[in-house]
């Protein structure tokens, strides 16, 4: 899984500008379209945009002797940062447009088109990449952080908990019975309350902590500051508050229904001392729960010695805010 982060400028254009009239009038048409346009030498400044995150590149035979070993080497070096629409000026002759495309590049323009027309295509391609770098960070359903930035902010997050030498915890939430809800209401209605249930997450939480939506039906939270047994408080103060919104009910027809969810949580630095590892155990703390029943959240250090388990105090309808303290389904 690549987990760096996308391209810091996804709406810049290099341009490996030989200085000629039409090459002044295609940057200008890009700028026209909203792009930022860079012209460069192909030499130490080339390399140095993408360091940046270019999202495009335009080069011709005239500013290298080679464009395409320039482009693959460009591509090579850059890694997470290599531009995504890769065009070459290809000087008058169209016959050379198939050989360049046919090269590696995703468009060969032609000195003496309309370079609007050359501009439009290449900002196309651009604005493509931006949606796609945009939709690695973001949910497309709830608006939640995706499962890339839940997984870029574990380690960082451990170190800073290392540091101030307080706990955190990693959840990770299943929705109960979501298959069969599905087959019953509908994927609109199931939309409509995991997008209810993402909001409700993000309310509950505080500015410091991270929710993200790690799949169909679950979740992910990185909380901070917090031990295993606040954090299971925490996980039933959220269950017990959840409602859906009214446009989510007239989407189920008026049919009441009563969300809920099994959850595996760990701990640092008690169960691991790392983000991946501590994520792994909250799923293995989440896999024995599911195997158990349903409405619980499991602490991963609940989970050794499987022949000694005691999950009486796991299920959520009986949970107890504090000991000695009635729940609120009791009062």
């Amino acid at each position: 899984m690549d987990l760096r982060s996308p391209p810091a400028q996804p709406n810049l254009v290099v341009v490996a500008d030989p200085g000629d009239d039409w090459t002044a009038q295609f940057s200008a048409a890009l700028a026209a379209q909203g792009i930022d346009v860079e012209a460069v030498a192909p030499d130490g400044a080339l390399w140095r945009s993408f360091e940046r995150g270019a999202a495009g590149l335009v080069l011709a035979p005239d500013d290298s002797a080679s464009p395409e070993a320039t482009w693959l080497a460009m591509t090579e070096r850059a890694g997470a940062n290599a531009p995504s629409a890769t065009v070459v000026l290809s000087g008058s002759c169209k016959t050379e447009v198939g050989v360049w495309i046919a090269t590696g590049f995703d468009d060969a323009l032609v000195r003496g088109d309309d370079p609007a027309l050359g501009a439009a295509r290449l900002a196309a391609r651009v604005r493509a990449r931006a949606v796609k770098a945009s939709l690695a960070l973001v949910d497309p359903l709830t608006g939640l952080p995706s499962q890339q930035v839940f997984f870029t902010r574990l380690d960082p997050m451990v170190r800073l908990s290392s540091r101030s030498a307080m706990p955190m915890a990693v959840a990770v939430l299943d929705m109960d019975g979501f298959r069969a809800f599905e087959r019953t209401a509908g994927r609109p209605a199931v939309r409509a309350v995991l997008v209810d249930i993402a909001h409700h997450l993000q309310r509950a939480l505080r500015r410091s902590d991270t929710v993200a939506r790690l799949g169909d039906d679950r979740f992910g939270l990185i909380l901070h500051h917090i031990n295993g047994l606040e954090a299971r408080r925490l996980l039933y103060k959220i269950w017990r508050s959840f409602t859906l919104e009214p446009a989510t009910l007239e989407v189920l027809g008026g049919t009441a229904i009563a969300p809920t969810f099994t959850a595996g949580v760990a701990v640092f630095p008690d169960d691991a001392n790392d983000g991946f590892e501590l994520y792994t155990r909250a799923e293995i703390a989440l896999d024995v729960a599911r195997a158990s029943g349903h409405r619980r959240v499991l602490l991963y250090s609940e989970t050794a010695g499987d022949s000694g388990l005691d999950l009486s105090g796991t299920d959520l309808r009986l949970h107890r805010t504090a000991p000695g303290a009635r729940s609120e389904r009791e009062s």
